[in-house]
């Protein structure tokens, strides 16, 4: 076969696709090329044959005729520029719904995008389209779903090969099985998301070692357990480009602090993620923080500022929020009203929860409604009701992998409570 044509400039195009992608020359060259070969071929000392463009095309995720190269690559699987055109448009097209919160539609788009890139072997590719078919489910409220694809992602070619997709996946594992209550496997796929992101970006170690704080505080492990990651967060922070990846810094080491008692410390660290969250780039997630440092207050004792922080959240939340938005929205609600002396009405919005076929369906905290009813049980007098639903809630928070929310319902369930 006679050499291509193609000198410096084709060079130039495959380093630009090769750092887009992350890839060392080594790495981009596989088993078939040196590293030596592909620098040889970025600086136009060596020129490509076409079956050396199909390879590294493949590789890489891209059309030749990004290249500026034209024609069918000799000797390839059958496959007509549609299907690589329908590959990207597909996941374009999902990227986009997903951003306008269409999530059927990301869903959709995702799959087939996903479909087309295994058919014609391009692995990255496929990795991609998964990992936002995995982000559209979770968004939409489907958080069991999600933690599976993403746990199958992990083990996915593409994140054997580049420990980003590998820790991105976990990361995304943990959030997604923390969500839906499943404690003990979020605090798992954290720590393996932290150890995948150990050389990473410092963007996405910030996001698995955020997912490992989380997890363990939600679990209720020990600050002395905690500790030593939120301190490589704090750390890592400066680091990080933007405010608002600051600001979700200082949500989670905030939360963490509140969750070991440290109300000083949350307030602070709240009042940083407050004023450093961006609502023009993530609308919901500023939102979710109201309704979050909210809940936080109201676990510290603390009432001042919480009305106004739900009223902030609350109207666009029951719009654009998924079903645990709109169940966690509410719960805190119920808590507010609780903690201000009117435990009729925290009992209504808390029945309304039940009630309603759309959120009942929600993977969202039971043990959560059934403590709140349970309080409010106590607090109008009705202590067998109390004892019922405070055993309820033990139950669930076992489930859940909440072992210390547990052992308190429990105490409270049998009168022997020492608060």
């Amino acid at each position: 076969m006679a050499e291509s044509q193609h000198g410096a400039g084709f060079g130039q195009l495959l380093r630009e696709s090769r750092h887009h992608r992350g890839m060392s020359q080594v790495a981009l060259g596989g088993d078939r090329y040196s590293g030596s070969y592909i620098s040889h071929l970025e600086s136009g000392r060596r020129a490509p044959t076409v079956e050396v463009i199909d390879f590294l095309a493949r590789r890489l995720g891209v059309s030749p005729l990004e290249w500026g190269i034209s024609g069918p690559s000799p000797g390839a699987e059958p496959r007509s520029e549609a299907q690589g055109t329908d590959l990207v448009e597909h996941l374009l097209v999902a990227e986009r719904a997903r951003s306008d919160r269409d999530w059927p539609a990301a869903e959709a788009h995702a799959e087939k995008a996903a479909a087309g890139a295994a058919a014609v072997g391009d692995a990255i590719r496929h990795w991609e389209a998964t990992y936002v078919l995995a982000q559209a489910k979770f968004a939409g409220a489907q958080f069991s779903a999600a933690a599976d694809i993403a746990r199958q992602l992990a083990e996915h070619e593409a994140a054997r090969e580049f420990p980003v997709a590998r820790a991105q996946a976990l990361s995304l594992a943990s959030i997604a099985y923390r969500s839906s209550d499943r404690l003990g496997w979020a605090v798992a796929y954290a720590a393996r998301a932290v150890e995948a992101a150990s050389s990473a970006p410092a963007i996405i170690l910030a996001e698995a070692l955020m997912a490992l704080v989380s997890a363990l505080s939600e679990a209720g492990h020990s600050s002395d357990e905690t500790a030593a990651y939120v301190a490589r967060l704090e750390a890592l922070s400066p680091r990080l480009a933007s405010d608002h990846s600051r600001g979700m810094v200082a949500w989670a080491i905030g939360t963490a602090a509140f969750k070991a008692g440290d109300v000083a410390g949350g307030l602070s660290w709240h009042e940083q993620a407050k004023a450093l969250l961006d609502p023009k780039r993530d609308l919901r997630l500023w939102l979710r923080f109201h309704r979050a440092t909210a809940n936080c207050r109201l676990d510290a004792g603390i009432t001042d500022g919480v009305a106004e922080l739900l009223r902030l959240s609350a109207t666009a939340l029951e719009i654009m929020g998924n079903p645990l938005d709109v169940v966690e929205l509410r719960q805190a609600q119920a808590r507010l009203a609780l903690a201000t002396g009117d435990p009729d009405t925290a009992i209504r919005v808390i029945r309304g929860i039940m009630d309603d076929p759309a959120l009942r369906a929600s993977e969202h905290s039971r043990a959560s409604s059934e403590l709140i009813l349970a309080d409010s049980s106590t607090a109008l007098g009705d202590r067998d009701l109390a004892s019922t639903q405070y055993r309820l809630a033990a139950r669930h928070f076992e489930l859940e992998g909440r072992l210390p929310q547990a052992i308190d319902a429990w105490r409270k369930a049998t009168g022997t409570d020492r608060s």
